[in-house]
């Protein structure tokens, strides 16, 4: 008898703990939490993206040398990852004739879900898809939104966890001041 109450001690901590880590991503989401751009120094080498997109055209990381590249790990049940897609499709609008690159990798989630979200908000820039979550593993992504914008040389020179105004002064700033860097 004197086990029973231990038993159902232990049962009741990790149910309350497993349901705390289970709400925790919604707590964060509705707090309000904003990002910013961090600078990453010494500037880091990223681990590959290569991923097919909605068109099942493959896009790899690698491949854009001599672009500024914003990496944006997204998921469509996250809120704060859909409340800061409108400014980076506006600031991808305000760059169209910049050497940038969007690369919106979308984490395990179908194909037809990430599209119809996409095509309703007016994705202007390549949403690829991580079905098996084997590339947000390799960036080790905990928190979405999570973004990093890679200079030229293919160094990751800021990162953003949670989500960010791209089209604010000082985003753009950032971005500009990685898009004037020389590429040999």
């Amino acid at each position: 008898m004197a086990q029973i109450p231990s038993i159902i001690g232990n049962f009741f901590t990790r149910k309350r703990y497993w349901a705390f880590v289970g709400i925790l991503p919604i707590l964060f989401c509705q707090i309000g939490y904003a990002g910013w751009l961090e600078a990453v120094n010494p500037p880091l080498l990223p681990a590959n993206v290569e991923l097919n997109d909605l068109n099942n055209t493959r896009h790899a990381l690698f491949e854009s040398k001599g672009k500024v590249v914003l990496v944006n790990f997204w998921a469509s049940w996250c809120p704060p990852c859909l409340e800061e897609m409108p400014s980076l499709i506006r600031l991808v609008e305000s760059m169209a004739s910049e050497d940038l690159l969007v690369l919106a990798v979308n984490v395990n989630e179908k194909r037809n879900r990430v599209a119809r979200i996409a095509s309703k908000l007016g994705f202007n820039f390549p949403v690829l898809l991580d079905h098996s979550k084997s590339v947000a593993k390799d960036w080790n992504i905990k928190v979405y939104p999570s973004s990093y914008l890679i200079d030229k040389q293919g160094f990751v020179r800021f990162r953003a966890i949670g989500p960010v105004e791209w089209d604010s002064e000082e985003s753009v700033t950032q971005v500009k001041r990685l898009l004037a860097e020389a590429y040999p």
